[in-house]
Order: structure tokens, then sequence, then C-alpha cells
């Protein structure tokens, strides 16, 4: 899975471009996303095909994706922080429309001096499953490649990078003389249209952490903090984290940390999380954003004090229905809370309904029984994306019973865990 261990030599370019006025304020202002998977409206009817393959699609709102990203940019707009950045997994399946889609709302921050700054996730580059729906039939849809992704997002971070990875489509960009944003590009997608699919697992190369690694000893020289932002995780967030941590993720936190690093900010994994560790005597912080396609469709606040080198964060539910009861109707509104919930629940509902009807007697569960465990997983996997405790007492106990080799079981009681994911403070410098 991984390319890390590539022996390629490192390198950067200077690059020279509209850089929009540096932020000279103590106090720097992100807005940090993720993983909105957006598929633009032209490439859907709602029809039968996309209804029935947006039901499908692990609990994300995908039918009101591009709504979502309005009532994001509208916020964005409204609180005016001086960066929004974007950690991957920009569109549904990397369609051509999808980004342009996306663009194009990207543009309105920036006519209202909002930097924004963007990485690819596994999603968005070389996607051979590219689709557009119409009535009851998919149809293929233009994908794009690197270059192209570069350039249809020069105005979200390549047109103002002021360096970039020779070996990626990695950047720095420089907000202020005093925070840095490394934008590493962790996805691979070389082999996709071979294998057919987009490659869920990351890495970077050699050359890129040598680069990183680079950049951090710049980044101290000049007193300034340095924030890598990447789609794979730096460490494991939840008990499912094959393909979501990056491969080699203890090479690659060894030189975050050596390069002066505290923080690093992800997504991939969907749920909001917050981990911890110390790597080589200092505290290391991986922020995985919870995705802005699944409900409560969170978006971060990220301030950090230029002077003292010290950062808040705080995870905050983006309020879709006001959105839509503004642009719609109050019905419309209504529609939309329950199409959000029940598309997340039954997601969590009919993958333990399956297992467990296929271990039922084995585990003498009664149809009843079968039905109740199912129910309760249903919360659990609202709670898991949630990052807080599942609230169902009653579920966890039911859960309880069950013989401790039972299917999920594990994963239910983990979320009773689930604490500190919403907030961090700390030092990044």
């Amino acid at each position: 899975m991984g390319c890390v261990s590539l022996a390629l030599l490192a390198g950067c370019q200077s690059k020279k471009g509209s850089t929009p006025r540096q932020v000279t304020s103590n106090t720097l202002t992100a807005m940090v996303i993720s993983d909105d998977h957006v598929i633009a409206p032209s490439l859907h009817d709602n029809g039968t095909a996309f209804k029935t393959y947006a039901a499908n699609d692990a609990g994300a709102d995908l039918k009101y994706s591009a709504t979502i990203f309005k009532a994001l940019i509208a916020r964005a707009l409204h609180t005016k922080p001086d960066v929004v950045i974007i950690s991957g997994d920009i569109t549904n399946n990397g369609e051509k429309a999808s980004h342009e889609f996306v663009v194009k709302q990207l543009k309105r921050l920036s006519a209202a001096h909002i930097r924004v700054y963007v990485v690819p996730g596994n999603h968005d580059i070389n996607n051979p499953i590219a689709r557009s729906f119409k009535g009851k039939h998919q149809y293929e849809a233009d994908s794009v490649s690197p270059e192209q992704f570069k350039q249809i997002y020069q105005q979200a971070g390549y047109g103002q990078a002021v360096k970039t990875d020779s070996n990626s489509l990695g950047y720095l960009v420089k907000p202020s003389k005093k925070t840095w944003f490394v934008m590493l590009n962790s996805a691979i997608y070389r082999s996709n249209y071979r294998q057919g699919s987009s490659t869920v697992a990351g890495g970077l190369t050699d050359g890129t952490l040598n680069w990183v690694a680079k950049l951090g000893k710049e980044a101290h020289q000049q007193g300034a903090t340095l924030i890598p932002v990447l789609h794979h995780n730096t460490m494991d967030h939840t008990m499912i984290h094959q393909d979501y941590t990056i491969g080699y993720a203890d090479q690659v936190r060894d030189v975050f940390s050596k390069a002066d690093v505290k923080l690093s900010l992800t997504g991939h994994i969907h749920a909001q999380n917050i981990k911890s560790m110390r790597v080589n005597g200092q505290s290391l912080t991986d922020i995985a954003s919870g995705a802005l396609i699944i409900s409560p469709h969170y978006y971060g606040t990220l301030k950090i004090n230029q002077s003292s080198g010290h950062a808040t964060y705080h995870a905050t539910p983006l309020n879709v229905a006001d959105y839509i009861k503004q642009h719609q109707s109050a019905q419309a509104a209504r529609a939309y809370q329950k199409y959000d919930h029940d598309v997340l629940y039954a997601a969590g509902y009919n993958a333990a309904l399956g297992q467990l009807y296929e271990t039922r007697d084995e585990n003498h569960l009664s149809t009843k029984q079968v039905q109740q465990l199912a129910a309760g997983m249903g919360e659990a996997n609202i709670a898991m994306f949630r990052g807080t405790p599942v609230e169902d007492r009653t579920a966890i106990k039911a859960w309880k019973k069950q013989p401790k080799g039972t299917t999920l079981r594990a994963f239910m009681l983990a979320t009773q865990d689930l604490k500190t994911n919403l907030a961090w403070c700390g030092g990044v410098r």
C-alpha cells in the first residue's frame, strides 16, 4: 500500500504568483473541513438510480451534498475566517463537473478575500468510478488528472503556493509570516484505472518527507508555525483504522516531530476525532475533521495566537436546516432533517442487522433481540460520526449482555468512550 519507502530525492520549487495580503492581526482564524464529497447537481436528476446509490453510501447525505456545501460557503461568508482549509475528498468520486461546481462556490470566498487551500483525497483524482445518474441508469462521467486538479484549484491554494513539492501535488502557503500550512498530497492514484477503483490507503514519499523536514528547519529559523494538512490520518483514531491511517505512520510522525510540528489536520475517516501522542519527547496532535457530508456536518474553527504560538480548536455543527429554510421553505428543511438522520441511522442499523441474523442461532437471539441490537447500532453509528458518546443506554446494556465474540460488540461498547473530540487547545510552535 505505502509509497513512503520509495527512495526519491527531496525537491522543492519556488513559485511566484498572486498572493493575497498576509494576515497581520495577532490571531489567525482558519475554518477547517474535510470530506465534503460533493456531487454536482448537473450529474443527477434525483431519479431512481441516484436515490438507490445515495441511500447506500455509508451514511453520507449525498442527496443534499451540494446544498450542504452551499450552506458552508454561506457560513464562511458570515464568519469571515482568514483561511478555509479542505483536507481532501472534495468530490463524490472525482467527477470533473463536481470539481468545477465546488471551485465555483469557492470563488465566492476568494472574492470576499478569504484564502482557500485544498488538497486531494483518495476520491478526487483519476477515479474510474466517476458517474452521472439519469432515471434508472448510471453513466460514466469525466474524472480529472493530477494536472487538471491543480489547474482547477488555482485560486484555492495552488496559485498562492510559495513552494511546491516536486514529488507530488503538495505545496506550501504562508497566510502570515508566523503561520505556514504545508498542504500534503497523501492520496495514491496512479494505479486506479488498472484496478478499477480509487485507492483508499495513502502515503508520502521519502522525497516529500525530506521536503517537510527542510520546511520545518526554515519555519524554526523564522519563528513560524508549520502545520501539515493531509487527507490520511497520522495516527489511529478509532477501532477501524486500516487504510485510514497513513502508510508508515511511525516514520511520518517522526519526521513531523523533528520538524517541530505539533498539530496536523486530516480527515478521511469521516468521524470527528482528536488524538494526541508523545513522539520524540514532544506532543503531536492529529485532528481528524468529521466529514462535512455526514451529520452533524461539522466544520472546525482553529484560532492561532501568532505571538504565543498557542491555538484553540472547536468543531461546530453546520446548521443546514436553517439554510434550507431560508432559501426554500420550512417544509423542505423538515424533509432534509428526517432524511439526514435516517440515512446515517440506517447505515448502522442495516450493517448490524445482516451480521446479527447470520449468527442469531449460535448466539441464541430472537428476531426481537436482533432488531433491538441493530437499533442500538444505528444510534452508535450516529454517535461515532458525531464524536460523542452514544446516548441510548438501553442499547448499551443489551450489547453488554452479548458474548464477547459477538460481531460488532466491541465497536458498540467503544462508543461509550467517545470524548474530547470536539475541542482542543495547545501549543503549535
